[in-house]
């Protein structure tokens, strides 16, 4: 019988075996694609491709840097949806406490800034449950408290200000303050809002982003609380009696005629009655200006009252550091340019604005062309663009005027630290700040 070599039975089995090869490789693509692409990541209703997270976090994981790099990119580029998945995904994958706080902050951000507050109530109560023990974690509640406080519900927020209070240590009261002064201003209690802001610059790191909240809080409602009607601590009483100007009284008292209009409803030119009674607040004010960050810290005996703004002198014609006394204050000032005829008040090219106060040296070798003055180029204020001079916004500057006195010294440093402001040693803050928050916080309808 002839031998034959290819048999129709070993043909049939190589067909088999490339089959089932086949079906195998496209159960395992299959079974691939199910696992990268379809394998949920936990994010609020939606279903994340497990490719796209490990694309983006195979790198945390190894503690590079570029994993951060571009969660904040898609907040840069405002890519709003892909941000949310990136976080959820970042905050599903880290352990370490800092780590979570800062994608939980920067979560908040977000949702606050497009006026998803509900989302961003249920992120911040996450965040409250993971971040224990993270050093903002402080941050993360008071977060939590001023969600709450925009979806009115002011009771839960005055408790957690209070929890922060009580519970953490110096310098991470403030958030509890700075809350709690906010709610007071709800309340119609500006002065516990005043003393718990104070409160709030005392406990907060010098510069950070809440001391600069808590400052701006307590400068606004220094200044309300000297030119408003209503009494306060330490406003007092004045009589008119026959033959009183408001000019005469100002100089007897030692106050500004612009805070005694402005805190009694008054014109500068009203004609007063015998027995009229006038509110006023003195002050024992001393402005510094801080040349290396253009600003102006207005300080009375607690501390600092309000901080201001400012612009000042360009390269070349450096705003002079030293210690000055204001001189005879102007409304409306001319303005005597050099080499040029007088500037009359009004004129857009009077660059001193509403307001002129000379400052008058007080210490031999300082200039006495400088002053405190106006802008017509508001958009210079924080900028080193004058000739020397210190400048203000309009607003700013006819509120100083209306608040300081001629002879109030000026000091213009370099660097102002904390006790050059603040004099800290005359704050009980542990007692203020324990009559402050027995009360529970109200809330108004």
């Amino acid at each position: 019988m002839r031998k034959r070599y290819f048999s129709t039975k070993k043909k049939d089995n190589l067909l088999f075996r490339i089959f089932v090869g086949v079906v195998l490789v496209l159960i395992s693509i299959y079974g691939l694609y199910r696992l990268l692409w379809l394998t949920p990541v936990s994010a609020p209703g939606k279903e994340v491709p497990r490719i796209v997270k490990d694309k983006i976090f195979s790198r945390i994981e190894r503690g590079e840097k570029p994993q951060w790099e571009e969660i904040l990119k898609l907040r840069e580029e405002k890519k709003i949806e892909e941000l949310r998945k990136s976080l959820r995904s970042f905050v599903d994958t880290t352990k370490e406490p800092d780590e979570l706080a800062k994608a939980y902050i920067l979560w908040l951000d977000v949702e606050e800034e497009v006026g998803s507050l509900e989302p961003a109530l249920d992120v911040a109560k996450e965040a409250r449950e993971k971040c224990v023990g993270a050093k903002d974690y402080a941050l993360i509640l008071y977060r939590e408290g001023y969600i709450l406080e925009k979806l009115g519900k002011d009771s839960e927020a005055g408790e957690i200000y209070n929890t922060v209070i009580k519970e953490f240590s110096k310098g991470n009261k403030c958030y509890g303050y700075l809350g709690l002064g906010r709610l007071s201003i709800k309340n119609g209690d500006k002065v516990k809002a005043r003393e718990v802001a104070n409160l709030a610059v005392v406990d907060a790191e010098w510069d950070s982003k809440i001391w600069n909240e808590s400052l701006d809080l307590l400068g606004k409602l220094n200044v309300e609380m000297v030119f408003s009607k209503e009494e306060t601590p330490e406003s007092k009483k004045y009589i008119v009696q026959r033959g009183d100007t408001l000019v005469g009284i100002g100089a007897k008292l030692n106050v500004p005629v612009g805070m005694l209009c402005r805190a009694n409803g008054l014109d500068e030119n009203a004609v007063l009655r015998p027995n009229q009674v006038l509110k006023y607040t003195p002050k024992d004010f001393k402005l510094i200006v801080e040349r290396s960050k253009c600003r102006a810290f207005l300080v009375d005996e607690n501390g600092i009252f309000k901080r201001y703004i400012v612009g000042l002198g360009k390269t070349g014609h450096e705003t002079t550091l030293g210690s000055y006394k204001i001189g005879n204050k102007q409304k409306n000032p001319t303005w005597f340019k050099p080499g040029e005829a007088p500037i009359p008040p009004g004129d857009p090219r009077n660059e001193l604005g509403t307001r002129w106060m000379p400052l008058v040296p007080a210490e031999p070798g300082l200039p006495s062309d400088l002053g405190l003055h106006g802008t017509i180029a508001p958009e210079t204020i924080g900028t080193y663009s004058s000739n020397g001079c210190v400048r203000f916004l309009k607003d700013d500057i006819e509120e100083l005027y209306d608040l300081i006195v001629r002879s109030t010294p000026v000091i213009i440093k370099e660097i102002v630290k904390p006790e050059d402001v603040f004099p800290l040693e005359s704050i009980n803050v542990e007692k203020v700040a324990s009559e402050r928050i027995e009360k529970p916080v109200e809330e108004k309808n």
